[in-house]
């Protein structure tokens, strides 16, 4: 029988009231949870951001992870991209718990092909799990006990769809966005998706970028 599902106030304060928890997740997916909500430190310059956030967490160059007024998460990086990142904090982290990190999987092209997207996550996973067994532990029997901390899923084998997920959470709208200025002068900061196919995420699926793109159409 399938245990519930935790509330999103449940993490919350799971999470903020186990400390040692909150560093592992920042440690093995780059999340930490702020003791409380905030404003964004990322105004008081002219930024417009088309919708209402409040920070939770960060990640750990600083970055924030926002609950946003329509229910959903987003994602400030420190890096100036901007956008929404998953449906809720249970999908979240049991993104993370995979992924490790959100920047490893903003390139947009992986996700124009079923079979790309299944073939990165599968690498990814494999190359993990080899990092992992040379350090010797377990990258598998980690990142469940990770997960069954926090009472949320782990099933490696779903992690394509996760992805997926995540693809369809930041390209659906409306967009989360922020922008400066207006009219002419207006600028749009960059979204987390990215068009740059990155020289590691080719070595890794053992494809070029032409093979790559070809897949894409």
């Amino acid at each position: 029988m399938n245990e519930k599902k935790p509330s999103k106030e449940e993490l919350i304060n799971l999470i903020r009231n186990n400390a040692e928890l909150n560093h592992r997740l920042l440690s093995e997916c780059d999340i930490y949870f702020l003791e409380q909500e905030q404003d964004t430190e990322f105004q008081g310059h002219g930024e417009i951001f088309s919708m209402e956030a409040r920070t939770f967490a960060q990640d750990g160059s600083g970055g924030e992870f926002v609950f946003l007024e329509d229910g959903s998460i987003g994602l400030i990086s420190s890096e100036g991209d901007v956008g929404r990142v998953s449906e809720s904090l249970d999908k979240l982290l049991e993104f993370l718990v995979c992924a490790g990190c959100i920047s490893d999987f903003n390139c947009r092209y992986f996700y124009c092909n079923d079979e790309l997207i299944k073939i990165f996550c599968k690498k990814y996973i494999e190359k993990r799990r080899d990092d992992c067994q040379k350090e010797g532990f377990s990258w598998d029997e980690s990142r469940a006990s990770l997960a069954k901390e926090m009472s949320i899923a782990f099933n490696p084998n779903s992690f394509a769809e996760l992805a997926m997920e995540f693809y369809k959470s930041a390209t659906r709208e409306p967009l989360f966005t922020c922008r400066f200025g207006s009219g002419d002068d207006a600028y749009v900061c960059d979204s987390i998706m990215s068009d740059i196919i990155g020289l590691w995420t080719k070595e890794l699926v053992g494809m070029s970028e032409e093979e790559i793109l070809a897949m894409t159409k």
